[in-house]
């Protein structure tokens, strides 16, 4: 039995906007849609039964994507390899807000002088693109190259910490290692100086071919997969571990 439930306009306008925000935010979880705009205005006609909403009422794409991560963590425990192995796949929901982080990223603009070939999306595919080359078979290593700049989308001013707190349920301690040190070790292969304590990490090697495909990926007019093409091919690396 589904677990939503039908509210009527007389309800509160601040109670109603909660509402729609929390629904759309479950459909897009479910995968039934992909955009904020579709999953609101969905939310809305089956909340009020059809009638029309006021667009003031209307919950922003922040109020949908503040319910999106707090019903993604609803999850008790982060997943491992293991998990994703016995479970064949990965969650549809986890899918579901990967797509959604990196869709965003085709509205950031990047400086041209260091990112001349474009927005953070086509860099974000350009980089999974190359260490698919590098690393074929090495799933978390592959989301972290696909998903290293998602935090752009979120919090231009603290990309880093808005990417943690957006996947630190969704994916593994290393692949959130990854896209957390990655910033410091792209300097560091461009000025030699780095933290000891990176240096130590069992990992380094993995960040020094992640930040490798950080500077390689921006090359204008690079050819890329899509963002369906490249969470395919991840969520189906484990028919190689069979």
């Amino acid at each position: 039995m589904s677990n939503r439930v039908c509210y009527d306009l007389s309800m509160s306008p601040d109670r109603l906007r909660d509402a729609i925000a929390r629904e759309a935010a479950r459909l897009i979880l479910r995968g039934t849609e992909t955009g904020y705009y579709a999953a609101r205005q969905r939310a809305a006609r089956w909340l009020s039964r059809g009638a029309r909403v006021a667009p003031r009422d209307l919950p922003s794409d922040e109020e949908i994507e503040r319910y999106v991560y707090a019903l993604s963590r609803l999850a008790p425990d982060r997943p491992t390899k293991s998990d994703y192995l016995q479970d064949a796949s990965y969650p549809a929901d986890a899918l579901a807000v990967f797509r959604m982080l990196l869709e965003r990223l085709e509205q950031v603009e990047q400086d041209p002088e260091f990112h001349p070939e474009g927005d953070a999306l086509y860099h974000s595919l350009q980089v999974f693109e190359l260490g698919r080359e590098a690393q074929p078979y090495d799933e978390e290593f592959l989301l972290a190259c696909l998903l290293h700049d998602v935090g752009l989308g979120i919090d231009r001013r603290k990309p880093v910490e808005a990417a943690v707190r957006a996947l630190a349920n969704l994916v593994t301690d290393r692949t959130l290692f990854l896209i957390e040190h990655r910033h410091p070790v792209t300097e560091y292969l461009l000025t030699g100086q780095v933290a000891r304590s990176l240096r130590r990490s069992e990992y380094f090697e993995d960040l020094v071919l992640l930040a490798r495909c950080d500077l390689d990926g921006r090359v204008p007019g690079a050819v890329v997969p899509t963002i369906d093409e490249a969470l395919e091919y991840i969520a189906g690396l484990e028919r190689h571990w069979d």
